[in-house]
């Protein structure tokens, strides 16, 4: 196995990251790992009831969330008793998403308490079920019992989710903290580096496609051992996409500034941080040095990572396209960019096992050019891109935005063991999202098949476009 860059980062190749349907037991460990580092070290103890984010529960809701969700499914799976304290599942099983406009409407969702438990009790808990976990993995039950290891497999994707969760609401807090243990990167000199390497975002032909989107996975737990799927991965369908055109990579940190100086617009995205709040028109250079932009090493200077993906609501990324010219792609065209580049690079065809997916390499791709899964801990540029066509996970750090609303796909049926997964924002106001942040593990940034989805008017999410034209 490829020596990881720091202790903390995913391996990036599919036969490393996702060896099998069930997470082996390697990888609940780095996993772990890397959600006590970002819940436990990287904010301080008194700033976990903060609220970085209004809409969403305090930054010590998602410590006690995480076990007890993990704990719930695998009380279901194995028909034993729920770890103690049983109440945790009342308390934290589920968080708030409600809706921006109107946040008195909200899905179903777990009654906060009047008094939260301590912090070491949660902790205790979390230490209790991790417990549980490898027993599984002792018995041989994790791998012997499909049904255990698919409670598993949904516990272990959904705690990799939350690390991001936890990332990008702490970020807004003033007492977030860098990871103890990674040097601080030279921002100045990378700043430096991508402006030489700087070259022009291209436009490429996308020739018409057809492929098959989604795999099959019932949850009867029988036939082979073949890969999970959430329910809005299933079931399989084919794709027919017509000819396109789409830029190599991501807009960027300084080309978005240069949108907003033109227009005027004042309101700037939420990772960026304006250091001088009085009313400057004198162009761009201004612009730029009076902002700047969060990471977990504090803000730096926005002239620092103008080559980075910029990240910004569904709103603001289509107001950018709109002003350019172009427009943001379709859930399909992107899934037509990802396919041409896989078939580029000679990867399995996206109908090998069309069935059942059992091989790696037919279900995820090669995430060695991709940011993701803790490599570092910020974006990276994206600009020296500009004549390479980036696949699935290749954007800097960043998810990709479609221009579709997160909808069910030919086949849906919601999951039996969690059926508010997808069902609960098939609302036409959420869009559909691919790929992955540096904070998101790669079984989840390098799925052919993986879908999330925000708010279009949701502020908060780490998602970037790249920008597509009708021929």
């Amino acid at each position: 196995m490829t020596p990881p860059k720091n202790p903390y980062a995913f391996p990036l190749k599919p036969k490393e990251y996702a060896p099998g349907p069930v997470p082996i037991l390697d990888e609940w460990k780095a996993l772990w790992n890397a959600w006590d580092l970002v819940t436990t070290k990287m904010i301080p103890v008194e700033a976990l009831m903060e609220k970085p984010i209004p809409l969403r529960n305090p930054l010590l809701f998602y410590l006690g969330h995480i076990p007890t969700f993990e704990d719930i499914h695998l009380t279901r799976a194995t028909g034993k008793k729920p770890t103690e304290p049983a109440c945790y599942a009342t308390m934290f099983e589920r968080g708030i998403d409600p809706d921006v406009n109107d946040p008195t409407q909200c899905h179903d969702h777990s009654e906060l308490p009047e008094v939260w438990p301590l912090l070491s009790e949660i902790i205790n808990y979390r230490e209790r079920v991790k417990a549980r976990i490898m027993s599984l993995y002792i018995t041989g039950e994790a791998f012997n019992n499909r049904c255990i290891g698919r409670a598993l497999w949904i516990g272990f994707e959904h705690e990799a989710l939350h690390i991001e969760t936890f990332l990008y609401m702490s970020i807004l807090s003033p007492n977030q903290l860098p990871p103890p243990d990674i040097p601080r990167p030279n921002f100045a000199g990378m700043a430096r580096e991508a402006a030489a390497e700087r070259v022009e975002n291209e436009w490429f032909r996308i020739p018409e496609q057809e492929f098959t989107i989604g795999y099959e996975d019932p949850e009867s737990d029988d036939g082979p051992n073949r890969f999970f799927a959430w329910d809005n991965e299933r079931k399989p369908y084919n794709a027919q996409v017509e000819s396109f055109e789409a830029q190599a990579r991501p807009v960027s940190v300084g080309e978005f500034a240069a949108y907003l100086v033109d227009t005027g617009i004042e309101q700037i995205p939420v990772t960026w941080v304006d250091s001088d709040n009085s009313n400057h028109t004198d162009g761009n250079h201004s612009f730029i040095s009076r902002h700047g932009i969060r990471t977990v090493w504090g803000p730096l200077p926005l002239s620092q990572a103008l080559d980075w993906p910029a990240t910004a609501s569904y709103n603001e990324v289509a107001g950018y396209a709109k002003w350019v010219g172009a427009r943001i792609p379709t859930l399909h065209e992107v899934r037509s960019i990802h396919e041409y580049v896989e078939r580029t690079r000679k990867a399995p065809d996206s109908a090998v096992n069309k069935t059942f997916h059992t091989d790696s390499e037919a279900v995820f791709v090669d995430l060695g050019n991709a940011n993701v899964g803790f490599q570092n801990f910020h974006p990276t540029p994206v600009t020296q891109n500009g004549s390479r066509l980036c696949g699935l996970g290749e954007f800097g750090g960043a998810w990709e935005w479609t221009s579709d609303s997160f909808a069910p796909q030919p086949g849906f049926k919601p999951m039996d063991i969690y059926p508010g997964y997808s069902a609960d924002f098939l609302d036409g106001k959420h869009i559909a999202i691919v790929g992955g942040s540096w904070a998101v593990h790669p079984r989840i940034a390098g799925r052919k098949s993986f879908l999330n989805w925000w708010q279009r008017n949701y502020l908060y999410p780490w998602v970037a476009t790249r920008l597509v034209r009708d021929i």
